[in-house]
């Protein structure tokens, strides 16, 4: 078994370059943001998928008036320097024909965020939808109403977030990548299909989040990772063509070159896992 304990992060690109320099033996980060990181040097794979479906999203108030992408000119936006869903953010821009040099950035911790938002600090925020819920609560609380532009939903659905290996451990350590690779495609197949008990350990080790949120940002994960491919093909599995997809957009967008397909995962280690979900 693994004696495991989970560092927190500050946003996928700040969490890849830790880890490609060893200060981890595992990591939790997101796939285009690792593309980015290969093409300067940073010896990483993902080992297997856990957000099939983009959760990259841009939040803000109805009250702030910006309705479509198009609005964002001109307008702050919180977020940490590393957060994926700003790294990304100058592709959904392209893609939605927005300047990304025109929004103004204000750096913050992920969770300063939702006070600065609701206190008219910036315009907008950057998210995953899976924390949608509690922005929408805060924003309620405040008597504000939320909003919000998943990024799939505008043109961008890549790979998200996977488990990440370094090319080292594979090539000296392969069975402990496997053990390591299996043990957490195997807690989120239980957690899918025991969704009541996973939340409960999920709260009682984070008592301060309210647990109707918690019920909430759970079943949008589990809606992004129970997608079609994952059904067809076990979950974890990553798919050739949409991986393909997503390198060349990075590429494209990002002006990366040298990264290839087989530079920036495997499907080595990932089990064939159909959970069957449980309604909750």
């Amino acid at each position: 078994g693994f004696d495991v304990t989970i560092i927190k992060g500050e946003g996928s690109a700040t969490t890849i370059s830790s880890y490609a320099a060893g200060a981890v033996n595992f990591a939790f980060s997101d796939t285009p943001t690792l593309i980015l990181a290969r093409s300067k040097g940073a010896l990483v794979k993902v080992a297997g998928v856990i957000h099939d479906k983009s959760l990259y999203a841009l939040g803000t108030l109805i009250e702030n008036n910006i309705k479509t992408p198009q609005d964002l000119k001109g307008k702050r936006i919180g977020s940490s320097v590393g957060d994926a869903s700003r790294v990304m953010f100058p592709a959904f821009a392209k893609l939605n024909g927005i300047d990304a040099d025109s929004v103004r950035w204000v750096d913050m911790t992920p969770p300063a965020r939702v006070a600065s938002l609701v206190l008219g600090q910036v315009d907008a925020v950057m998210l995953f939808v899976t924390e949608t819920p509690t922005f929408s609560a805060k924003a309620k609380e405040a008597g504000k109403h939320w909003k919000d532009f998943p990024y799939a939903d505008y043109g961008l659905d890549l790979y998200s977030h996977g488990l990440l290996v370094r090319d080292d451990l594979i090539t000296n350590q392969p069975d402990r990548v496997k053990q390591f690779i299996e043990a957490t495609m195997k807690a989120w197949a239980w957690s899918i299909e025991h969704p009541q008990e996973a939340l409960a350990i999920f709260l009682k080790h984070n008592p301060a989040v309210d647990p109707d949120q918690a019920r909430e940002h759970f079943r949008i994960a589990i809606k992004h990772i129970m997608t079609d491919a994952a059904k067809r093909e076990g979950i974890g599995y990553i798919d050739a063509e949409k991986m393909k997809r997503t390198v060349d957009f990075v590429s494209q967008y990002f002006n990366v070159q040298g990264v290839s397909l087989d530079d920036v995962y495997t499907n080595r280690f990932t089990p064939k896992l159909f959970p069957k979900e449980t309604p909750f």
